[in-house]
Order: C-alpha cells, then sequence, then structure tokens
C-alpha cells in the first residue's frame, strides 16, 4: 500500500468514527429524571445564558444596571456605581462584587469577572441539570479528536508540498497523470479530512439541547418587542432577547461591543478546563470543558 493510499484510508476511518461519535453525542439526551418542562425556565437570566452563554448574562446584567441609572460608563470604558448602588438578584450583586475588584472600573476586565462569578456559572449548571443545555465536559474526546484530524491533515498537506520539492515519499508507484507531485494525491483527502473534522468539532461544541433551543424559542416569542416587565430590566431584556447589537444607546452598545472583542481576542488564553458542578462555562474557546459562548 502505498503512502498515499494510507493517507485515504487513515482520514476515511477517522472522520466515520468521528461522524458517529458526534451524532451520538447530538442525539443523547438527558436523563428524563432532569429535564423540567421548559415553562420552568422562563427566566431573563436563564434564556440570556441559553441565548448566548454567560457572555450574555453579563451583558444582559451590565445593560440593565446601566439603563436603570445604577451604573454608568463613559470614558474610554470605565464603569462606576451610582449611589445607591443596589442589587435586585445574585448576578446583579455579582456585577457590583465584580466591579469593586476591578481595578478602574475597565468594562472588558469587568465583563469576563462576571462571567466568571459563580453567580453565573451555576445558571449553566442549573440549566444542565434541567437538560436545556450540555455540560462542558461532554464531547471532549469528539472534540480532541477532530482536533487532532484537522492537525494531522495539515501535517500531511504540508509534508506533500515538502515531498514535491525534495522527492522524499517517492514510493515508485505508477502515477496518473504522469509525475503528478504527491500533495495532489492526497489533496483530496486531505481537504474532506479538515472539512469534517471542522464541522464534527463545531456540531460538538453547540451546547444547546433540543427542549433548550424550545425554551429559548418560546421566551422569544413571549418576549418579542423586549419591552415587557419592570422598566429597570427593559435594557437587560433587550440585551437577553436580541444581544448587544439590537441596543438602541449607541454609546454603551459600542463600549460593550469593544469589551466583547477584546473578550474574543483573549478567548484561547482564558479558557480553563474543569469538569462536574462548578465547570467552567466562561471561556470562548474549545479546550477542555470551557463554555463555547453560543447558545443557539
Amino acid at each position: 500500500m502505498s503512502f498515499a493510499q494510507l493517507v485515504y484510508w487513515a482520514v476515511a476511518a477517522s472522520s466515520v468514527v468521528l461522524i458517529a461519535g458526534t451524532v451520538h453525542t447530538r442525539r443523547a439526551t438527558p436523563s428524563p429524571r432532569t429535564v423540567l418542562v421548559e415553562a420552568d425556565s422562563q427566566d431573563l437570566w436563564d434564556n440570556a445564558f441559553l441565548a448566548g452563554g454567560p457572555g450574555r448574562v453579563a451583558d444582559a446584567a451590565i445593560a440593565g444596571m446601566h439603563g436603570d441609572g445604577r451604573l454608568a460608563i463613559g470614558g474610554p470604558g470605565t464603569v462606576t456605581a451610582r449611589r445607591p448602588a443596589v442589587s435586585h438578584d445574585p448576578v446583579e450583586s455579582a456585577v457590583l462584587e465584580a466591579l469593586v475588584r476591578t481595578p478602574g472600573g475597565s468594562l472588558t476586565r469587568l465583563r469576563p469577572t462576571v462571567m466568571r462569578s459563580a453567580a453565573v456559572q451555576q445558571i449553566g449548571d442549573r440549566l444542565a441539570d434541567r437538560g436545556l443545555l450540555r455540560r462542558p465536559e461532554t464531547g471532549r474526546r469528539w472534540r480532541q479528536l477532530a482536533r487532532l484530524q484537522i492537525g494531522a491533515c495539515m501535517c500531511v498537506f504540508f509534508l506533500g508540498i515538502f515531498q514535491s520539492v525534495t522527492g522524499a515519499l517517492d514510493d515508485g508507484a505508477p502515477q496518473y497523470p504522469q509525475n503528478m507531485p504527491f500533495v495532489l494525491k492526497v489533496t483530496p483527502a486531505v481537504f474532506a479530512g479538515i472539512f469534517v473534522g471542522t464541522l464534527c468539532r463545531s456540531a460538538v461544541r453547540r451546547r444547546i439541547t433540543k427542549a433548550g433551543k424550545r425554551a429559548l424559542k418560546q421566551f422569544r416569542a413571549a418576549n418579542r418587542a423586549a419591552v415587557t416587565g419592570p422598566a429597570d430590566r427593559s435594557a437587560a431584556l433587550t440585551v437577553a432577547v436580541g444581544g448587544v447589537a439590537v441596543l438602541v444607546d449607541r454609546v454603551l452598545r459600542d463600549h460593550l461591543l469593544e469589551a466583547q472583542r477584546a473578550a474574543a481576542g483573549s478567548a484561547t488564553a482564558a479558557a480553563v478546563s474543569s469538569t462536574g458542578p462548578g465547570a467552567d462555562w466562561s471561556a470562548a474557546g474549545d479546550t477542555g470543558g470551557t463554555w463555547c459562548g453560543s447558545g443557539s
């Protein structure tokens, strides 16, 4: 068997195993005893977490507290608390506590601190217990296999380029067309392996279950205008339903979007692996048990 044929067989075998594992993970449903009806999850923070993970919860809380005057955001994204800065629930308490621990009140530092707070992390654990989310560690082996397959295919591709220049892997087998470079012979397998690996990794990273999607759809339908509920929570509701991009306050929107971009730039370094209750749902990377940042 030539080296090129070995590449095709290896990619095919790895892809079959990866697809089977990904499909099994996506179809796996939580134990019926832990699944609650979707109506029990109609809470603002729960649905913000379902829609966009802990980042959406942090954005919604900051926007809501800014909207009712408890927080002020000015200058280069500097957050300050106005008196009296009281909290109405554990998530808002986490915002105020994080602000005290954030030197200078930088929004780009405040936001990830809120995301990793116990109050926000426990939302993910609670939703996972209800069967609306998969825990961060679910499908870890398939994420690792997908990364391995993508990396191996890229290595084979560059190895093929090297061989095309040096002839180091010339196995003496008949070539068609004549003198076809090794890199061209393995290119279809390489790109197929990268495509399958990328697709499966993306599918496994999505945490929200079918029950979670139904709950989120119901919440969005019930709050489509994002204007219901107490006035001091309207900005929080707007972000929970539609994200930061739909905020009317341009200054607040720009500051929060800048904080999101800063977090995206450091997501890989911030990723932390953990399992079980209290697992880190915050990081936007794809390392171990981290939350991927998107629930929908």
